[in-house]
């Protein structure tokens, strides 16, 4: 049975739990995923503690998102790591394809968190030389970690080939982070704010994710594109599941899976597109 069979997906060995599994692939990237972990109940806690807001909710709700999507990150890194060539992460090449974004989130999640904690915009904010500077340093970390994604997604996909539906499916989502996920955070951050023709407030937003119910918001087709190495691969696992139960043949699930990948793009791009023109997402 190939590596990039359903073993790939559900540990061989039923004893051994999906931690104890994301541990062995990677071990470096699973101590930053439980890092980022614990760091987003201590920012959820500290919502609930302090009660200053910036821009219509908590000073710590930015700093939650982004050790909570941080810690997405590395454990979906971590989990296709497998994928890659044999002691590939033992390489100069590995070791440097570890380091990177693990140094670009630390440095982006203490800015985010001192910004947080003094009640000050961390994003969109050029205030002064030196908060230019390092909105500058945040937007380039945050495309060597899309970057990330291009290597890893290309280096699986020329390692394994794509005739495999998982690999396949986790090949198409890595390079779509980079593409969707990357392209719209690029026109993001050249943007002067997330906002479109609406309220400039996150307060009344949607739940969690704070999105504009007045006007177009830029976070949203950023967002979705990131999570194309969630999404995609996920599709995958389900054709997996079907393609081993007899229920859908081997091209089916190639033109399915390519399929589903082509209408997310376009729903991506269509949320972009409605932002632009000032519409809420919902």
């Amino acid at each position: 049975m190939s590596l990039a069979s359903p073993t790939s997906i559900i540990p061989a060995d039923q004893n051994r739990n999906l931690l104890g599994e994301l541990r062995r692939r990677h071990p470096s990237w699973y101590y930053w995923t439980i890092a980022y972990t614990v760091l987003t109940v201590i920012c959820l806690a500290a919502g609930l503690i302090d009660e200053r807001n910036f821009q219509g909710v908590s000073v710590w709700d930015k700093p939650f998102k982004f050790a909570l999507s941080i810690a997405v990150y590395f454990a979906t890194l971590g989990w296709f790591a497998n994928l890659m060539q044999p002691n590939y992460f033992n390489t100069l090449r590995g070791k440097l394809l570890t380091g990177v974004p693990v140094v670009c989130a630390l440095l982006e999640m203490l800015y985010i968190l001192v910004q947080g904690a003094r009640g000050e915009p961390s994003h969109f904010n050029v205030s002064s030389p030196f908060y230019s500077v390092m909105y500058g340093l945040m937007g380039a970390g945050a495309a060597l970690m899309v970057a990330t994604c291009l290597w890893m997604g290309c280096s699986i996909l020329r390692n394994r080939g794509a005739n495999d539906i998982w690999v396949l499916s986790v090949g198409i989502g890595l390079i779509g982070t980079f593409v969707l996920g990357g392209g719209f955070g690029f026109y993001l951050g050249g943007a002067e704010a997330h906002w479109i023709s609406g309220e400039t407030t996150d307060a009344g937003g949607l739940p969690l994710v704070n999105w504009s119910r007045s006007g177009g918001d830029l976070r949203v087709a950023h967002f979705f594109g990131i999570h194309a190495m969630q999404v995609i691969p996920c599709v995958g696992a389900l054709l997996v599941w079907l393609r081993q139960r007899n229920r859908i043949g081997h091209l089916s699930a190639q033109v399915c899976l390519t399929s589903v990948s082509l209408g997310f793009a376009a729903f991506c791009i269509g949320t972009f597109i409605q932002a632009l023109r000032g519409v809420p997402f919902i």
